[in-house]
Order: C-alpha cells, then structure tokens, then sequence
C-alpha cells in the first residue's frame, strides 16, 4: 500500500507555489552577502554578545540607542528574543529596517504595556476560575454526592457518544490526581482523615482547562444551575466564555505576547454587548470575538460590576500610559491590534 504524507495532502498547485518560492529563496540567499560569516548573523540565529546585538540593531537595523548602558541591561534582563524579537514588528518598515526616529525604548514601553495587561488579565481570569470551581463542584455534589467516586462515574457526565472519549480522559485525569494526592497537603488531609477527596476539594488542583472541560460535559441541569448565576448567560454562552478565557489565561501564564493574540480557532457567542456598541461590519461582528476584546466582554459577564469597572480603568490607564510614552504607535493601530472598537470604554458603563 502506498504511504500517503502529510506533504501529499496538499494541493499540487500549492506544492507548485510552495516550490518555486523555495527555490527563489535559495537563490536570494546564496547572493545575499548576509548569508556569509561577516554578514547579519542574528538573521542567521548564530549567538550574538549583549554588545553585537546593539551594533546590529543600531547599524543594520537602524533603530535608536540613545542609552548604550541602559539598553544593554534591558538585554540582559529580558533578552533579545523575548524584548526584540516578541515586541518589534509594529515598528518595522517592510525592508526590515526600523521606522525614522523608532528608539528601542518605544519597543520597551510596550514590551511593558504588555507585561501589565497580562498581569490585569490574570488576576481577573484567576477570579472567574475560583467561582466556577465553587459553583461546579456545589451543583455536581448537590445532585450526587460527596464521595469521590461520583466524579470517577462517567455516567454521571452526559456520556453521549459525541463526548465520551473526552469524558473518559477526563475522568481518566482526575483518577491521575487521586493517585498522586500525597503530593497535596489538602487532598493528604482529606484522605488521611477520611478517606474520601470530595468535589470541592479536588478542583483546587484542577487548572482552569480542566474546569472549563469539566463543565462542558456535565448534564444540562447542572450547566443550567451554574449559568444562573451569571446575568444574562445561557449555558453555552459560559462554556463559551471558559474556552476562550482559558486560552488567554494560557497566554498569560506563559509570558506570551498578550495585546494582539486571537485564538482563531473560537469564537465566543454573540452578546447584547456586541449589538451594543455597534460592532456589527459587513453583516458580521469582526471585533469582540476571539481578541482581547473578547476576553474583556467574557469578564463583564463574569466579574461583579464593581471589579470590572476596576478592570476597564486600569487596562485603559496602561493605555494611555503606553500613547504618552511613546509616538510610534497610533491609537488606531493599537486598537486594531487588540480588536477594541472606538466607544470600547463604554464597556464599563453598559448595562447587561
């Protein structure tokens, strides 16, 4: 039988494309004087010292140093690949240069502006998983009880066909859990002292992910009991919610760049909120989906009124914080990075 690769999926027209600008790539490379020892060897990801790697950006890059020292550390604090690397592209012309009078502060402020929203974003996601954790397991143990075992009975999951594999792996995870419990002082306890690790003990070691799976798998009535308590939320509107906010929440915890991240994979459902403020283009909503604003209208539903009013305040405080500190980046830009609309603020003052 013939082996069919991943390659041979792809169209013979794309292959034909893919070819050709392979082959073109070659060819600019081997005229490239960079593709030599003496040419762009960061291009060529070859270890560069603290002091190369300025040279590199100041003399072929053409971006400002105007602190030799003060860039140097911001080097070695956050490293080229993380600071440069991660936060450069908005200041970038298409020959790869740096836009006129672009310092590599301006990469740094918002390098940090990032740093800050991220740590915004986590704190509120972190509060949003705490009150799911308690919501589920008060509705799941409410109906079946206290013991373990409940939560290891896949039968008291919705095992339709359509969810059982993913149930049994879950369910599967848990059981991992309950094997290792000396490892958590709590479940130790639990155990020792009475040889049962109920439901609302056992979330306290599951992550957000788990939560979110946890909840897309339990029986409709359980899922109706927790999106009660959420105004306005249907139940495939939370679970839409979690998915979204788990895989920001995953953003944040891994340092990644934050401001500009969509997970295109998901959509979260559309809201009054979007109707609201308007975000409806070309008969489809384009903002408040899968970006930043996505994650920002998931917490208005989710966070008490109060904490998210703090939320919106202080994610617009670091941005007009980033607008002033530097001029390379326009309001606009930065608001189509992060997918807000104009009026986004009035977010805040929406009633749901």
């Amino acid at each position: 039988m013939t082996r069919i690769t991943e390659c041979d999926k792809i169209p013979i027209s794309d292959r034909v494309v893919i070819a050709r600008e392979a082959h073109n790539l070659r060819g600019l490379l081997r005229k490239s004087p960079l593709s030599h020892s003496g040419g762009n060897i960061m291009d060529d990801k070859k270890f560069m010292t603290y002091e190369q790697q300025l040279s590199f950006l100041s003399e072929d890059k053409k971006l400002i140093v105007p602190d030799r020292e003060k860039a140097l550390s911001l080097l070695k604090q956050h490293s080229y690949f993380a600071l440069i690397n991660g936060y450069k592209f908005p200041f970038k012309r298409s020959d790869g240069t740096y836009r006129l009078n672009t310092k590599i502060d301006d990469i740094y402020h918002l390098y940090s502006f990032d740093n800050n929203l991220r740590f915004l974003l986590m704190q509120s996601i972190m509060e949003v998983e705490i009150h799911i954790k308690s919501l589920l397991s008060y509705a799941f143990c409410e109906k079946f009880g206290e013991d373990d075992s409940a939560y290891l009975s896949t039968t008291n999951y919705n095992y339709i066909p359509t969810y059982q594999q993913e149930i049994n792996e879950l369910v599967g995870k848990l059981s991992d859990i309950l094997k290792g419990c000396q490892s958590f002082s709590y479940m130790k306890h639990q155990k020792d002292n009475h040889n049962n690790i109920p439901l609302w003990v056992m979330v306290k070691a599951l992550t957000l992910g788990n939560i979110s799976k946890m909840y897309s798998f339990q029986q409709p009535s359980i899922q109706t009991k927790i999106s009660k308590e959420f105004k306005n939320v249907t139940e495939g509107d939370l679970g839409a919610f979690l998915n979204l906010l788990t895989r920001f929440r995953n953003v944040c915890a891994h340092n990644e760049r934050l401001f500009d991240y969509r997970y295109n994979r998901f959509n979260i459902n559309n809201m009054p909120i979007h109707k609201k403020l308007c975000l409806k283009k070309d008969n489809r909503y384009k903002q408040g989906k899968c970006d930043f604003f996505a994650a920002l209208i998931s917490l208005k539903y989710l966070l008490p009124d109060k904490r998210f009013d703090v939320l919106a305040i202080k994610v617009n405080e670091e941005i007009e914080n980033l607008l002033q500190n530097t001029s390379q980046i326009q309001r606009s830009q930065l608001y189509k990075y992060m997918g807000l609309p104009k009026s986004w603020f009035d977010i805040k003052d929406i009633s749901i």
